[in-house]
């Protein structure tokens, strides 16, 4: 056994203090150290096998927890001769840990339930996933060895020995619970990794396989399987391409004026989400247990622009193998922001957070211009991109107040998450609704009011030349507002009545009884369609919803003065 450590801080210490309890119970273990990082992973795998003549070579990554059998299920296979490698089923370790690990493990499932499973089944080309699996040494020999020309060797060198002949085996039955990543900022890093060193394997690889002798069909699929991250910029050009769509001169009335291919495009965009249940009804699960994984291929969206930036590394050639940090999670509520591996705060959000907004803002006109699909793949970019990087900004925050309050203010912090995050998901709806067309024509009678009183100081309608009937805080506020930007700024007023609407949800959200009812609470009036327009137009109602609901709110708590004044 080697323990292959190329790390290069406290770590190797720890490892040694292990190996040396494992070497009193009889075992030989090699702590196997290298004075530079030449390869990386790829490297290090071959510089191991120079250390041993074994005949097969199992592999693990340090999260890996291999059960005490698995060598003696893995090596009946390689009876046969021309099997080359065997693959192991991934199972999951912190699965239950959140929401987010939730969806990984559903994504992990469908690969080795569907894509790995028929690939087998079939014969087409399929791929070691770099640990949980063995080797036949012959066929690493044979194949070239390990070559570090791509961040993912585990993908390179499975084509390169089924190219020369070697098959591959897959244990489905098998499984081994690995750690799935626990933060944004280290699954970013995990896709980053493999999508570049898909993008290099696909430049490296495609034209042996298209050369090969393999059939039509296994050639086809193994384009699509080593090009699959090309998804990532596919739908960041079907992004790019909606300004054009709803306000270029291209633009359409309906979908169905769209080529038939291009619906059927959309039809089969669905399938994954039907190899999610399949992939859970295979593991035993009801089928409805697949149903979230819809939100995989949102979370998918968000990730597209670090799929693209991996694209453009590919390009270049090279780039650094950035391990993915773990933490030894295996159950909810277990800490890990304090630890040293932690890396909050990726630049990358920034980028995420503009695409989010700027997806956001086409769901507007799209609607208007009767483009009901662009408006809905728009709203999945807009949560995808915001989602993430609305998780990289919490994570920092968080990571922050561990290492500079403490725990205590960490946990108040985490409380309060949900009620913020609810608030800014309805800000973000009432803002999208204020783009929409002014409803009313009361919207206009009250800003020409409002700009009456800030250019003259009267209170008076000047298309009526009567006094203003409506109670004149609103104009005042209004009018105060005009004065300071200017007269023709009625789009500061919406902006305004934004504001009071928020501050009614905030008055909702206390005065509910306890958090489950005011999550609720807040939801429904958000969703409300009265309260979405008549907030977002130039009325005085939102001012005077706002006032209300603060003094009933200031009556619950026993402040009366207060309420009376309000």
């Amino acid at each position: 056994m080697q323990v292959l450590d190329d790390s290069d801080d406290e770590t190797a210490p720890i490892v040694d203090a292990r190996l040396t309890r494992w070497r009193r119970r009889g075992l030989q273990v090699a702590h196997v150290r290298r004075q530079k990082r030449t390869g990386f992973k790829a490297g290090a795998l071959a510089h191991g096998m120079t250390l041993t003549q074994a005949p097969f070579i199992a592999i693990f990554d340090a999260d890996f927890v291999p059960s005490p059998d698995f060598l003696r299920r893995t090596m009946g296979v390689f009876a046969d001769d021309s099997i080359g490698f065997v693959q192991a089923r991934w199972g999951h370790l912190d699965e239950g840990y959140s929401w987010f690990t939730r969806l990984q493990a559903l994504a992990i499932d469908f690969h080795f339930l569907v894509e790995q499973a028929v690939r087998s089944a079939r014969g087409y080309f399929t791929n070691f996933t770099g640990t949980a699996g063995v080797w036949r040494r012959a066929a690493i020999e044979d194949s070239g060895g390990w070559s570090a020309a791509t961040l993912t060797e585990d993908l390179d060198i499975s084509y390169r020995a089924q190219l020369r002949g070697w098959k591959a085996a897959y244990l489905e039955d098998l499984v081994v619970p690995e750690e799935l990543p626990v933060s944004i900022d280290a699954y970013r890093r995990q896709q980053w990794r493999w999508a570049t060193g898909s993008f290099q394997g696909a430049f490296r690889l495609l034209g042996p396989v298209l050369r090969s002798r393999n059939r039509p069909v296994v050639k086809v699929q193994a384009a699509i399987h080593l090009l699959s991250y090309a998804v990532g910029p596919l739908m960041l050009l079907q992004l790019a391409c909606y300004p054009w769509l709803v306000l270029g001169p291209g633009r359409l009335a309906h979908l169905w004026q769209l080529p038939a291919i291009a619906v059927w495009i959309n039809i089969v965009g669905a399938s994954p989400w039907v190899g999610f249940m399949v992939a859970q009804t295979r593991r035993g699960r009801p089928w409805w247990s697949g149903v979230p994984a819809l939100f995989c291929q949102v979370v998918g969206a968000g990730m597209s622009l670090t799929i693209v930036l991996a694209l453009i590394r590919a390009v270049r050639g090279g780039g650094e193998f950035q391990r993915t940090p773990k933490y030894q999670i295996v159950q909810r509520g277990q800490e890990w922001r304090h630890q040293a591996y932690v890396r909050a705060g990726d630049p990358r959000a920034i980028g995420d957070a503009v695409a989010g907004l700027c997806a956001l803002a086409l769901v507007a006109p799209a609607i208007l211009a009767r483009q009901g699909p662009v408006a809905v793949y728009a709203c999945v970019f807009a949560v995808g991109f915001l989602t993430v990087a609305a998780m990289t900004g919490i994570e920092f925050l968080e990571v922050l107040t561990l290492r500079n309050l403490g725990l205590r203010a960490l946990a108040r912090m985490r409380a309060a998450a949900p009620a913020i995050g609810l608030l800014l998901v309805a800000t973000l709806l009432l803002l999208a609704a204020a783009q929409m067309p002014q409803p009313f024509e009361d919207g206009f009678g009250h800003w020409l009011i409002a700009a009456n009183l800030a250019a003259t100081g009267h209170l008076r309608d000047p298309l009526f030349g009567m006094e203003d009937t409506w109670l004149p805080g609103y104009t005042v506020v209004a009018a105060a507002v005009l004065r300071v930007f200017g007269l023709w700024h009625i789009g500061l007023l919406r902006v305004m009545g934004v504001g009071f609407g928020v501050l009614t949800l905030l008055a909702v959200y206390r005065l509910a009884a306890n958090e489950r009812q005011s999550r609720l609470a807040v939801a429904l009036l958000a969703l409300n369609p009265i309260f979405l327009f008549t907030t977002s137009t130039t009325v005085v109602e939102p001012m005077l919803t706002a006032l209300l609901t603060g003094a009933a709110l200031a009556a619950t708590r026993s402040r009366w003065k207060l309420a009376a004044f309000l």
